[in-house]
């Protein structure tokens, strides 16, 4: 789980601190909502997370699957188990900071968090965004049983119209299915979402990538607009304006979009944007140390925004009850959900979007120091 290196790919660097930003800007109701009123981040950043994961796969028909699950487990798994652990911790002594004593959990609260994590993905609620890494490891590990059994008569054009295919079931059957119907099913159904996206980043890193980076810069800035005029224009075709975006892809019950096809290509166009803005971005931000940190650590980022959210509020309730109430600060409300945010200025939202970054990349930090001083200590 130590992440100090410097990542050579600066382009995908960029993309994946981008994403992992919108994460933080997404669940504080978009503090700066960058190009989010042409393009939600709730329409492309969890597929793009994908295409980032399709772009470094490597998997073939001669890969060794249980040496690639194993890796997987570690990279995965594992950190997922970790950070789950600290914030279950964290949560109990906040429990306890908020009411004054442990709140005992109910029988069977164990299994409970069990079938959470094999349905949407997540044991709790501080740790809702870890839903993608159960998702991202079970989508990783069906595409090499794949690519391991067809990988002599793999075509990825071919493929990906498969996959796109599934996807547009899998969306049809999210929009049309009762949630209780579907909720055993939601780790394959979001696999079924999620591979076309896999594909298209394998699909750009052999056939697209050279001819996008070789576009002269007014050509680049030429797609960029193109596809915000083209997304302006598809809200035209749709009741609202955002149902170009779909919510709660953790539990598939998000698409307001008449259009089944409206999740893939809203994912896709999200993509290429973000893509060319990393492209003319990479060169005068590829030195970035703390944009390379922030990249390196999305797995961190994701896992803790949420729990230093809270932390953040706990600060403000202590304020609140020893020196002076704080106005417009509902403790009634913070103790009865984590997604309660002190709403008396729309700037405050800035407040918790460092704080949701700074927080974890402080953490990761400090476990990065005194993974070194242990190692230190034992070569001395």
């Amino acid at each position: 789980m130590t992440e100090k290196r410097s990542k050579s790919n600066k382009k995908f660097m960029l993309l994946s601190a981008i994403g992992i930003f919108m994460v933080v800007d997404h669940h504080t109701f978009t503090a700066l909502n960058l190009f989010g009123d042409y393009i939600p981040y709730n329409s492309f950043f969890m597929p793009m997370f994908v295409f980032i994961s399709g772009y470094f796969n490597k998997v073939d028909s001669d890969t060794n699957l249980l040496q690639f699950t194993w890796k997987k487990i570690k990279t995965l798994l594992f950190p997922y188990v970790g950070i789950s652990a600290l914030v279950f911790i964290i949560q109990l002594l906040m429990n306890l900071f908020k009411t004054g004593s442990f709140v005992p959990y109910p029988s069977g609260y164990l299994l409970y968090m069990l079938e959470r994590i094999v349905t949407c993905g997540s044991p709790f609620a501080l740790v809702t965004p870890m839903w993608f890494v159960i998702t991202l490891f079970s989508l990783l590990l069906v595409y090499a049983v794949l690519k391991k059994l067809l990988g002599k008569i793999w075509n990825s054009y071919i493929m990906f119209a498969i996959f796109c295919a599934l996807h547009l079931i899998t969306v049809y059957l999210a929009k049309t299915l009762m949630p209780e119907t579907i909720h055993f099913i939601l780790l394959p159904l979001k696999v079924l979402f999620f591979l076309p996206f896999l594909e298209l980043g394998i699909i750009y890193r052999k056939h697209l990538e050279e001819k996008h980076t070789k576009l002269k810069v007014g050509w680049k800035i030429c797609i960029l607009v193109t596809l915000l005029i083209f997304n302006m224009i598809r809200t035209l075709y749709l009741p609202t304006a955002y149902d170009v975006a779909f919510d709660t892809i953790d539990e598939l019950a998000g698409f307001t979009s008449p259009y089944i096809v409206t999740p893939l290509i809203s994912s896709v166009i999200g993509i290429t944007f973000w893509l060319t803005i990393s492209d003319l971005l990479e060169k005068p931000l590829a030195e970035s140390k703390f944009i390379n940190y922030m990249s390196c650590n999305t797995f961190w980022i994701m896992g803790l925004h949420i729990t230093f959210f809270n932390i953040f509020n706990c600060i403000l309730m202590m304020i609140s009850k020893v020196i002076a109430p704080l106005p417009y600060f509902s403790i009634e409300t913070f103790l009865e959900t984590e997604w309660y945010f002190w709403e008396i200025n729309p700037n405050v939202k800035l407040a918790y979007l460092v704080i949701g970054i700074m927080g974890p990349l402080g953490v990761k930090w400090i476990y990065d120091n005194l993974c070194g001083l242990v190692k230190k200590s034992k070569t001395s």
